[in-house]
């Protein structure tokens, strides 16, 4: 039992391979690897996993493949999905079988998804999207844990996640604003004017916007209410609507469509695709450059915050599940900071006599 190099057809002896006695029998695995340190330390959790008797559970959940996980959980969740959500991980699909192989066990996987990241650099994508693509990875392996009862564990857990820069903070000026709904007016998809006057007084996601339902909408108490399953933090949210909101959703409620779908295109569903094309579109011709329709869900947070709203009710309205993402607007309540100052120039220890006194004494 121990650690060796075993050569393979070409005569190359450079990975490690270990044997160790299982069950009455004698078993040669490879460990992928020409480092021996961290051939030991897979060794090592080899001879745990036998120690505590759960090795057999684990050789047979790990020496399934890649592709084996993909088309299960292709079957059962992403044909699920609506058109753009499935394009989206098929594609991610493809990239990972790119990189580890379509026979790549589940167990080779963790020796190697470290240098994925940097793989997909080399191939000019960009952080935001290698992060989606190791999140839809992660994704698959706890639904085969937790769902299918597969012995292994999450090798997406294990590794240092790629940094994306969220500090984007980008909002219609007064001037843009005029420019978009004059645009907006000569559009010919009439649906888009009421699109983006609830977006912006919402502050709600594409995706929230395209899926929204009348059941979700209650002209009544003039609120938006969206169950936490359709959200990105799976917390339940409801949205106060404005006068310029509640007058269009009262507009629109005039004629619906079968699906039940606030918004559609004559009784047909709105993608996210096809809202941001007509949106590009529209902004070409208002002369607004650099602005993305997620801008919107910006513009909202950011006249909240110039209008005196509290960060923590920004928070609550825009969904985000603590402070943090919202803490990027908290310099645009000039305000507050003002009356900060304000309150500090009414202390005594503000007063250009006090230092005076303090330094003779």
């Amino acid at each position: 039992m121990g650690l060796y190099r075993r050569k393979d057809k070409k005569g190359n002896n450079k990975i490690w391979w270990m044997s160790f006695a299982a069950g009455g029998k004698y078993y040669r695995r490879s460990t992928s690897t020409e480092d021996r340190k961290l051939a030991e330390k897979i060794f090592a959790k080899i001879q745990v996993q036998l120690t505590e008797g759960k090795w057999f559970d684990m050789e047979q959940s790990t020496r399934r493949t890649l592709n084996e996980m993909i088309e299960r959980y292709e079957n059962e969740y992403t044909d699920h999905k609506d058109y753009y959500q499935k394009a989206r991980d098929k594609s991610i699909f493809k990239a990972l079988k790119c990189y580890f192989g379509e026979d790549c066990t589940l167990a080779d996987i963790e020796n190697i998804i470290g240098g994925y990241e940097q793989w997909r650099k080399s191939n000019g994508r960009k952080p935001a999207t290698i992060l989606k693509e190791l999140a839809v990875l992660r994704r698959m392996f706890n639904v085969a844990r937790k769902q299918w009862k597969w012995k292994m564990i999450n090798p997406v857990s294990e590794i240092e996640l790629p940094k994306v820069k969220n500090g984007r903070v980008r909002y219609l000026e007064p001037d843009e604003r005029v420019r978009l709904f004059a645009a907006l007016e000569e559009a010919p998809k009439k649906w888009l004017k009421p699109f983006i006057i609830v977006a912006l007084d919402t502050g709600l996601r594409l995706t929230n916007l395209c899926e929204l339902l009348w059941s979700e909408v209650n002209l009544f108490n003039r609120m938006i209410t969206i169950n936490g399953e359709k959200m990105k933090n799976d917390d339940y949210i409801g949205i106060p609507l404005t006068d310029k909101a509640y007058q269009t959703l009262k507009e629109l409620h005039k004629v619906q469509c079968v699906s039940g779908h606030v918004f559609h295109d004559n009784g047909q569903k709105l993608y996210d695709r096809k809202v941001q094309r007509a949106f590009k579109e529209v902004l070409k011709e208002a002369k607004i450059e650099n602005f993305h329709f997620h801008d919107n869900r910006h513009s909202f947070a950011s006249l909240q915050v110039q209008s005196g709203t509290d960060l923590y009710v920004v928070q609550k309205l825009l969904g985000h599940k603590d402070n943090r993402m919202t803490q990027r607007y908290a310099h645009l309540n000039v305000d507050s900071l003002r009356d900060a100052i304000s309150r500090l120039n009414r202390t005594n220890l503000s007063r250009p006599e006090d230092f005076g006194q303090a330094e003779s004494m």
